[in-house]
């Protein structure tokens, strides 16, 4: 039989001798994140103001040097307690004190100087201690020296830094930013600003004062709490207005022993329910600054619905939305965004996407009938307002021609394998379709029972091809009667599918630009007009961008081409036009 090792009756949490082994690695050793240990220290014991000294030694090191007028350390055994504070009792649990904050010198080692503040006038003794990463590690002994104080009573730790004196200063200057108190840099003060400077609203809770801002945008992960000067992300929430500017809170503690953050560095926040309940205080101080705010900004529902439930009242938006504009293809293009506008009593809200060669088409077909002023853009953080649920809005578009007696949907042009064989016949048909009889938008219309359940608008001009295909495969169809020129349908045509190839081995933006410009220009005017008035197009366009810079301005030009043969005469007199050819 194999023998058994006995199972202890109990276990207790204890300390291996391994994690001695490893507590250099607790930190970073980031010049950083020494400097916020020191001046959280500092703050602790008291001190008013903390000079940092920075000394270039000859070996292209730095001698760091920083400096408290604080209560100073009684007992410098605690220096090398991992996990003790040396803190009283209060000041440890109000600030979750670790007892592992000069191990942010481990990596490096440092001298440490020393004088207790003493209750009477008399001064107390000052000690020193040099401390190598050794020390540490509790491998040797350290000798508690003698020291000398230029200082009634604090602490200076000084240590050798092989960072340049412009990052040491920016390191210090971000540690000190939001602590609260007085930080020099070689006797120059280094830049305060409180943490909450600039908010619209402010108000406390449980030790700690949440501040409110509208913002343009906020910045991702931006740190928005302040412990005491060290600034870290806890997730407080952020509220973007429909129109308004976006909102969010931001956290100074005082005094919250609830709140716990990751030792020993303190970067992040544990997850506990205080820290939801934090967060959940954090939006209804939000709300409450919005239903302050003047002018009021334009809420969606849900945010209006939580803050009326926490007994809040925001602001209803006003029966307003953006007016409709036709998608484009260039998705570079950035077109300014609509204001608000009052709805009209026979406002349609267009609650479909279409892609952008039926958007243009829709658009300049409500545009003919009278229509475009009646339609708006959705805005889909108003469902739930009363106002917004109860408009009209196009659910669906179908676009149909008359071609040849047969009504037909522009979709049997579309996709031909999505179609049954028998259908073939009739596709093909439908392929030849350039200048039908008729063309109609018709819109399915909901959400108002006083509606139609549809309309139909007359257009002159519809797009066969599929969304973001090539021009070659746009298929346009203007009407017989249609009253649209060249020009227009070259717009047309440009919105509806012009995107660029952002590759890095095409053409610039400007040239796919110009030639997309001279194709459906020849597009437009074999369908209006002829091929031939095409293509005297095309050869025009051509020799004004390529030959027209070659051409002496005070000479007139002949070019006759004739069965590849080409023959240049120069005539005297000026030429009567340099620009564009029409």
């Amino acid at each position: 039989m194999t023998e058994h090792s006995a199972l202890p009756d109990t276990i207790r949490a204890r300390v291996h001798r391994g994690a001695i082994d490893r507590v250099t690695r607790f930190y970073d050793a980031a010049i950083a994140s020494i400097f916020a240990e020191l001046i959280q220290n500092s703050r602790r014991s008291g001190a008013n103001a903390v000079d940092v000294t920075a000394d270039e030694l000859p070996d292209e090191t730095v001698r760091v040097t920083v400096a408290d007028d604080g209560d100073g350390i009684a007992n410098p055994a605690v220096l090398l307690s991992f996990g003790e504070t040396g803190w009283d009792d209060e000041t440890a649990q109000r600030e979750d004190a670790a007892g592992m904050g000069v191990y942010a010198l481990s990596q490096r080692g440092c001298t440490i100087c020393s004088r207790r503040r003493p209750p009477a006038l008399d001064l107390a003794p000052a000690w020193r201690v040099e401390l190598t990463p050794d020390c540490f590690l509790g491998k040797v002994e350290v000798p508690v020296l003698a020291g000398h104080a230029d200082f009634p009573h604090g602490t200076s730790v000084s240590f050798v830094a092989r960072e340049n004196l412009a990052t040491i200063r920016n390191a210090l200057a971000g540690a000190a930013l939001h602590a609260p108190l007085r930080v020099s840099f070689n006797g120059e003060a280094i830049e305060h600003k409180a943490f909450l400077d600039g908010a619209l609203h402010a108000e406390h809770w449980r030790g700690i004062t949440f501040g409110v801002f509208n913002h343009a945008l906020r910045g991702f992960q931006r740190p928005d709490l302040n412990f005491h000067g060290l600034t870290l992300t806890v997730g407080l929430p952020t509220i973007e207005a429909v129109q308004g500017g976006t909102w969010s809170a931001l956290a100074d503690v005082q005094s919250c022993p609830d709140l716990q953050l990751v030792l020993p560095a303190r970067k992040e926040a544990v997850e506990t329910p205080f820290l939801t309940e934090m967060r959940d205080a954090a939006r209804l101080a939000i709300y409450r600054a919005i239903a302050q705010a003047n002018p009021a900004p334009r809420m969606a529902f849900r945010d209006h619905d939580r803050a009326a439930r926490a007994g809040i009242e925001l602001p209803l938006p006003p029966p307003e939305l953006r007016p409709y504009r036709p998608a484009i293809a260039d998705s570079n293009d950035w077109a300014e965004i609509p204001a608000f506008a009052r709805l009209p009593a026979d406002a349609l809200v267009v609650s479909i996407d279409p892609e952008p060669q039926d958007s243009q088409a829709l658009w300049r077909a409500a545009d003919r009938n009278g229509a475009a002023p009646q339609l708006f853009d959705p805005e889909l953080r108003y469902d739930g307002y009363d106002w917004y649920d109860n408009l009209p809005r196009i659910t669906e578009l179908t676009i149909e021609f008359d071609h040849g007696g047969e009504t037909c949907n522009i979709e049997s042009l579309r996709s031909p394998d999505k179609h049954e064989p028998e259908d073939s016949e009739a596709l093909d048909r439908a392929a030849d379709v350039s200048r039908p009889d008729a063309i109609r938008m018709r819109l399915s219309i909901g959400g108002d029972a006083t509606w139609p359940s549809s309309i139909t608008l007359d257009a002159d001009v519809a797009f066969a091809g599929e969304g973001w295909s090539y021009l070659d495969d746009a298929h346009p169809l203007v009407t017989r009667g249609s009253d649209i020129d060249p020009g227009r349908l070259r717009q047309l045509l440009y919105a509806a599918f012009f995107a660029p190839n952002d590759d890095s081995d095409a053409d610039s933006y400007e040239t796919q630009r110009t030639r997309f410009h001279d194709d459906a220009m020849h597009m437009a005017l074999k369908l209006l007009a002829s091929e031939e008035a095409a293509q005297k197009h095309t050869i025009a366009e051509t020799v004004h961008r390529e030959l027209l810079w070659t051409i002496p301005r005070d000479r007139r030009v002949s070019i006759t081409i004739d069965r590849g043969k080409v023959s240049v005469d120069l005539c005297a007199g000026t030429a009567q036009s340099q620009g564009a050819p029409a």
